[in-house]
């Protein structure tokens, strides 16, 4: 059968069923309509064409897809290796969305042999010949690499070349991921070339379908617009915040904010953003008076801002007084800053802020040193204790009850999950040091982990670095005790996505983002609950 003929039966089908999760298999045998020298070498999609465009959030949570049904649920495998188990499939004008579930945790981004196929042309004589597809291209999740195949050609491809997000950036049994549909990874032309494709995966012997031909998809108009976040501070605020890797320049010994290069983009940030607290991470070498300085000279903050520094990197700016401040033990030099801050004009109280950045990546164990791993566990069980001890008038600050928390920072959550189901629920891992679990709201809850989004964009990743083979990831936090605290409105600027318009109306440049960090300033407005 012609691609065009088979797509114009797909989307007629479709159209019947009302875009239900698939149709039933059938056969082209006796369709009178086309020669037989035309019937296909291969066996089609497995039940039929899908479609659902939707508006899907890459957000760790799955409440999007709901009203989705599964693409496929696979049959129970033999026990070899992760068991593929459902996937769903959705997209926008702008994104191809998938969501798989696996039958145990595993870190995507490393470790593992998953592998996503995509027939984008619907051709399966073309392309990479793998489950019965033609695969242009095959991404392989842990080895964050691909091959492009095309014209009898191959080409290795990375995130960037195909817009490629992934989320969580932690082990999960559930994922979501985004291509960039205008993608145009090599010099043959765009990766999706029309409508209709097909999709497989696998990993470690077990696969999804478990027959030949993938699972076919149709990318059909999609009219979901994008609940969009607005730079500007809601009157509701009563306080806004930023949180920032500012990114060390270990070559010129500097923070990014004191390099003549980056601090104009810097400067368009904080004026579009204007927050009311800025909480940077990577200021290693420069002492709180010298941040002090530079952001009013060069940055554009206000003077007479106060500004203090507490481990060895972490610096907190506030237009409130800086009560008192205090270092929460960690591992060795990867500690914990708290700021007791004088907030009664903004929320009628004291604001207590725990600015944080555990060891990155995931090393280890080496040389008698615990992994990273267990490095950024032993940060987050300190930040629990010491929260749990400020609740029962133990901690270092006298604080009344239900004195509002704001805890945040470049988190590097990038391995095992428990990292921040522990700081949210203050389930401590390493009980002998750092004592008994203990929930870290004021009511006995757990933290409220804010979640913000990139302004004009469904993702939810804070880090971009075009240049390593690590996608986007959200690695940057924002958690608050919601039970005293409202988050009335949060979100990542991240300007190359910005409409012209918006950047123009906010004195911003596309490339204000990329040029000041890797990681993207992350932004709450809050107000007393």
């Amino acid at each position: 059968m012609s691609r065009r003929l088979l797509l114009s039966l797909a989307l007629s089908v479709l159209v019947v069923i009302g875009g239900c999760g698939g149709l039933n298999g059938t056969t082209d045998e006796g369709d009178p309509e086309k020669p037989p020298e035309e019937a296909p070498t291969t066996r089609g999609p497995v039940d039929g064409y899908a479609s659902h465009p939707a508006r899907i959030y890459v957000d760790e949570s799955m409440d999007d897809w709901e009203d989705i049904a599964a693409r496929h649920v696979d049959s129970p495998d033999d026990g070899r290796g992760v068991d593929l188990e459902r996937v769903w499939i959705a997209h926008d004008a702008e994104y191809l969305f998938l969501r798989f579930e696996l039958g145990e945790p595993l870190n995507l981004q490393e470790g593992n042999a998953l592998t996503l196929y995509l027939d984008t042309d619907n051709n399966p004589e073309t392309g990479q010949q793998a489950l019965g597809l033609g695969a242009e291209l095959a991404w392989t999740f842990g080895e964050r690499s691909g091959q492009v195949v095309r014209n009898g050609g191959s080409k290795e491809v990375t995130h960037a070349d195909l817009g490629f997000t992934s989320l969580p950036t932690v082990t999960s049994t559930t994922f979501e991921v985004a291509f960039d549909r205008s993608a145009v990874p090599t010099d043959e032309g765009a990766l999706f070339e029309g409508d209709s494709l097909r999709v497989g995966l696998s990993n470690d012997g077990d696969r999804l379908p478990d027959a030949d031909g993938g699972l076919g998809y149709v990318l059909s108009d999609a009219d979901t617009p994008l609940d969009t976040p607005s730079l500007g501070t809601p009157n509701a605020s009563a306080l806004r915040m930023l949180s920032y890797n500012s990114v060390n320049d270990f070559d010129r010994g500097r923070s990014a904010i004191f390099l003549d290069d980056r601090q104009p983009s810097f400067r368009r940030i904080f004026d579009a953003t204007d927050p009311g607290v800025i909480a940077f991470q990577e200021v290693y070498d420069q002492t709180a008076d010298q941040v002090a300085t530079v952001a009013e000279e060069a940055l554009g903050l206000p003077g007479g801002w106060a500004w203090a520094k507490k481990g060895q990197d972490l610096v907190l700016g506030s237009r409130y007084p800086i009560l008192d401040t205090h270092a929460i033990p960690g591992y060795e030099d990867n500690v914990s800053g708290a700021f007791l801050l004088d907030a009664d004009g903004a929320l009628g109280t004291d604001l207590l802020v725990v600015n944080m950045h555990p060891p990155c990546c995931n090393y280890g164990p080496d040389d008698g040193e615990p992994s990273r791993n267990a490095q950024r566990q032993r940060v987050v069980d300190g930040v629990v204790a010491f929260l749990r001890d400020v609740k029962q008038g133990e901690g270092p600050f006298d604080v009344p009850p239900e004195t509002p928390i704001v805890v945040l920072g470049d988190m590097n959550f990038v391995g095992e999950a428990q990292q921040p189901q522990t700081l949210r629920t203050g389930e401590i891992v390493n009980t002998g040091r750092y004592g008994s679990p203990a929930a870290p709201d004021w009511d006995g809850s757990p933290l409220l982990d804010t979640k913000p989004r990139q302004v004009a964009s469904p993702l939810h990743t804070t880090w971009i670095a075009p240049g390593s083979s690590f996608p986007p990831g959200r690695l940057d936090y924002a958690f608050v005790t919601d039970s005293v605290l409202e988050v009335v409105h949060e979100f990542v600027l991240h300007t190359p996505t910005l409409p012209a318009d918006v950047r123009s109306a906010h004195g911003l440049r596309a490339d204000d983002t990329p040029t000041a960090s890797d990681h993207l300033p992350v932004v709450i407005d809050v107000a007393p609950r």
